[in-house]
């Protein structure tokens, strides 16, 4: 059977490993012997602009990067020999351009794909992490036009948790369109890490002793602060590891005032930030922390706590958006109020002193079987099932 084509666009991929990319990556390299792939995506990283290749093949993936100017790229796509079209997050371009083209194209005939749009949150963002006049913007084209073309010309809609999807109806999506299939967990997380991690990081994992974890890019929604406030009421042989990249554009100085801080409370030698960790060295960094904390004001899913829960690490994470879906309180972990540092000491503390008791030995074994449930190859089956019903004009027949 000859093999369907599909285009996948998206400002940043491989090797930028946030949790979009780490999604695409995952998924579509499972899906390249049944679907010819192509990757449109900029030559950017997280950190450096137009530092990447203009192609070249990933995982099975053929990636082809566009400059990214003031109004983002344009992909090359033949419209007329394609089958998907997946677009992800939730930019105004490229992504309003070629949804008016696609609605141009179904209104005289052409449309021959069918077309998806996976916003990972990017539909309802936290508002709070624009500037006052961007969100005002950037809202009401969300919920206005960007609603309306959505429903116009995207076949189908994929959220990555009951909480998205929820936020997206409310907004006025189509409810018919609008599936849920949440994020997997790497391959890795199933190794024996301990056979397959590198010297270096079990040499680095040895020297720092006791240590709680957070993975995720230096930025304003990961509210790092409020853990770094939290530190000076926990022992003091214990430090905070934070794994992940600084962005470029890192909004208003972030990383500096987290330094300020740092340096303010005198934890210059408990806050450390380690940068990019990939792989079976990732797993292996959060398999012996002592727990994770995650206290972000907004996540959609949070690929990194279910990171932390595929280890069986207890997770301490923040009240608000996906987070208490993934994160049910005193179960496999704990939900404080976002900006609340006491009680995430309080938290971390109690979970410390209790190691050994069986109610947190019990935790850590369900996080681990929980965790480990649902691999990117499910992840990968469910949504060869969604585009495919989708493009054959079956999307009722989809059974989550």
């Amino acid at each position: 059977m000859e093999k369907k084509t599909l285009h996948v666009i998206e400002k940043y991929f491989y090797p930028v490993t946030a949790g979009i990319e780490v999604n695409m990556a995952e998924t579509y390299s499972k899906l390249t012997d049944r679907w010819n792939i192509t990757m449109h995506t900029s030559k950017n990283t997280l950190t450096e602009v137009g530092v990447l290749p203009d192609t070249e093949n990933i995982k099975g993936i053929n990636v082809q990067r566009y400059t990214f100017g003031k109004f983002g790229y344009w992909p090359k796509i033949d419209y007329n020999n394609t089958d998907y079209i997946a677009l992800h997050n939730f930019n105004v371009f490229p992504h309003f351009i070629i949804m008016a083209y696609v609605l141009w194209l179904k209104i005289i005939g052409r449309k021959k794909f069918a077309i998806f749009l996976t916003p990972h949150g990017g539909f309802n963002p936290e508002w709070s992490i624009f500037p006052k006049w961007v969100a005002i913007i950037k809202s009401f084209y969300h919920f206005t036009l960007g609603t309306l073309m959505i429903n116009l010309s995207i076949d189908g809609v994929r959220a990555v948790s009951n909480w998205e999807r929820a936020e997206m109806l409310k907004k006025g999506l189509d409810p018919k369109k609008v599936v849920v299939i949440d994020n997997g967990i790497e391959d890795e997380a199933y190794w024996d890490l301990e056979e397959k991690a590198s010297p270096e990081i079990k040499a680095k994992v040895a020297s720092y002793g006791r240590y709680i974890i957070q993975v995720g890019r230096v930025y304003p929604i990961k509210n790092y602060e409020t853990v770094i406030r939290a530190m000076v009421d926990m022992p003091k042989d214990l430090k905070y590891l934070i794994v992940g990249p600084i962005e470029i554009n890192n909004q208003a100085g972030y990383k500096k005032m987290l330094d300020n801080l740092i340096t303010e409370l005198g934890l210059q030698d408990r806050v450390l930030f380690l940068g990019v960790i990939k792989g079976a060295d990732k797993f292996y960094i959060i398999k012996h922390a002592q727990m994770m904390v995650h206290m972000a004001i907004w996540e959609s899913f949070c690929n990194v706590v279910h990171e932390g829960l595929s280890q069986g690490l207890v997770c301490i994470v923040a009240n608000n958006t996906a987070l208490p879906f993934l994160i049910k309180d005193q179960v496999n972990g704990y939900c404080v109020e976002t900006k609340d540092a006491q009680t995430v000491a309080e938290k971390v503390n109690f979970v410390l002193q209790n190691k050994d008791t069986q109610e947190i030995k019990d935790m850590q074994s369900r996080n681990r079987e929980y965790g480990l449930k649902n691999s990117w190859k499910d992840v990968s089956e469910r949504m060869y099932k969604f585009y495919t019903l989708v493009g054959q004009g079956r999307l009722k027949e989809y059974d989550e």
